[in-house]
């Protein structure tokens, strides 16, 4: 993440546009990073690297997996819906990174995509939950929202501008250019 991008997404998150709950909780998707406790070593570098292959990003700047592990070392239930025949996410998700082969995390793009894809088919639901966890992380970072031009997160009223192609100011001028 780059310094401009960082001061862009401050000086939107600290405008009159945002709510405080809102700032708050950007600012700690922003800010926070997780040490690995849930999960072994070798299970999370494996959950990195299929988090990579799986969407695309710089881990040093947008931590994908951290959440995750942290979301299983407490216990919290996922976004609130799984399948009644998966075992609990801990152990489905372990289930599914044991899987992959031994060195997944050391392997060429091309070999960890076919692990992926074996995977995908032996272990289809709880691909699907981790798939899941991993986009809905990576859409709901502010960094990624910045990347992609979205400021539909200033959620203090007064958007006047809501017409086809219509766009508001502080639309106009966030995100790259």
């Amino acid at each position: 993440m780059t310094k401009h991008e960082l001061d862009a997404i401050h000086a939107m998150l600290a405008s009159p546009h945002v709510s405080e709950p809102t700032r708050r909780a950007l600012q700690a998707r922003l800010e926070t990073r997780y040490e690995r406790q849930f999960l072994s070593e070798a299970e999370f570098a494996r959950l990195q690297a299929a988090a990579v292959r799986l969407v695309p990003h710089d881990p040093a700047e947008l931590d994908l997996s951290g959440p995750i592990d942290h979301r299983l070392s407490t216990g919290q239930s996922g976004d609130g819906w799984r399948y009644a025949e998966l075992p609990p996410d801990g152990e489905a998700y372990r289930a599914l990174l044991a899987a992959l082969p031994d060195g997944f995390a050391t392997q060429d793009g091309e070999t960890q995509d076919a692990a992926l894809s074996a995977v995908q088919e032996s272990h289809a639901r709880i691909f699907e939950d981790l798939l899941s966890e991993l986009t809905e992380h990576f859409m709901a970072h502010p960094l990624t929202q910045y990347r992609f031009g979205y400021a539909g997160f200033a959620d203090v009223p007064s958007w006047p501008e809501v017409g086809p192609n219509e766009l508001e100011p502080r639309e106009e001028t966030y995100g790259p250019r």
